[in-house]
């Protein structure tokens, strides 16, 4: 029996990490501001690494549920594929924001769909 972990941690990911993409330019901008005061590139670069490897777990994640829950009819393939597509788009420079309303889609279904996995009986 396929567990729910899984969609629970989509989800999460997916809602969170797509509002903190759709701010992420935000957290460039405020990282070369930071950056230009104190003569150093170690905010810009740590703000960039971090929405890159967010990205890329938001892909990656996409990717594994989709083959985990191949053929389970409780949750959609529409939710996977929205990562996957979210992740992907949000890697192209400037249009991290579109990934990130992809992402947030797709957490949302993901979390839509816990309610279809039956609670286990204490």
């Amino acid at each position: 029996m396929k567990t729910k972990n899984l969609a629970l941690t989509n989800g999460i990911v997916g809602l969170v990490g797509g509002i903190i993409l759709l701010f992420g330019g935000w957290f460039i901008a405020g990282g070369i501001l930071s950056d230009a005061a104190t003569g150093s590139v170690s905010n810009t670069s740590g703000a960039a690494a971090f929405l890159n490897i967010l990205k890329i777990a938001i892909l990656a994640l996409g990717i594994i549920a989709l083959i985990y829950y191949k053929g389970d009819k409780r949750v959609g393939t529409a939710s996977g594929v929205l990562l996957i597509v979210g992740g992907a788009i949000a890697l192209i420079p400037f249009l991290g924001w579109i990934g990130g309303i992809l992402a947030i889609i797709g957490g949302s279904l993901y979390l839509a769909s816990l309610k279809h996995f039956s609670q286990p009986q204490a």
